[in-house]
């Protein structure tokens, strides 16, 4: 899991650091219009979904630039808060499966009934997952694959640079191969998101 916590670590403090700086114009002059407008944004995540059958909640975050209103891209990690418990063999003490994703990430936005947002986002990167004998803590498997993630949702905006939001989406792995016991069925699927966000952009 020491990998996939680092990974974790290392978005939430970008998301911190980068929703600290105010916009930068992205024209010369006083008054710019907001879509020439570049700024930060960040956010957090709390994410719950399937994985070898298990629910389980990742937690994460991610920060980028904001083009205008609309576009943003960054990067972003995510990973498993509790392990997912695996079977062993009969009359064995069982495995443990610590698995954690990032890459880049793409968001969009388009305004519906203010103050509300329609929300697409998609991230492709990698992950990286461990397997561990649950009685001696020693690793018996690890693997690093592809992942892509694409999901939907609606964002409240609170005030002009708050928003909170909810969304489904779908995980998808490729590449899974040394993982004892676990395939990319086992890591792919449904998620459902509950997000807050710092930074302008509401595809007004």
């Amino acid at each position: 899991m020491g990998h996939s916590l680092n990974l974790t670590r290392t978005a939430l403090v970008l998301a911190l650091v980068l929703s600290l700086p105010g916009p930068a114009s992205g024209q010369t002059g006083t008054d710019a219009p907001s879509d020439g407008r570049i700024s930060s944004t960040a956010g957090m995540l709390l994410k719950v979904g399937k994985i070898a059958d298990e629910s389980r909640l990742h937690l994460g975050g991610w920060a980028g630039l904001l083009f205008g209103e609309n576009l943003a891209i960054g990067g972003g990690g995510f990973a498993l808060m509790n392990d997912v418990e695996l079977a062993g063999s009969e009359g064995g003490t069982g495995f443990d499966l610590g698995f954690g994703y990032g890459g880049l990430l793409f968001r969009y936005w388009e305004a519906l009934a203010d103050p509300l947002t329609g929300e697409v986002g998609f991230l492709v990167g990698a992950g990286h997952a461990e397997v561990r004998d649950r009685l001696a803590g020693t690793e018996v498997g690890s693997d690093n694959f592809l992942v892509s993630e694409a999901e939907m949702g609606v964002v409240y905006t609170l005030i002009d640079a708050f928003h909170v939001g909810l969304s489904v989406g779908y995980r998808l792995t490729a590449g899974v191969e040394n993982l004892p016991g676990v395939s990319t069925t086992d890591l792919n699927g449904f998620t459902g998101t509950i997000s807050v966000r710092l930074g302008r952009g509401r595809g007004r």
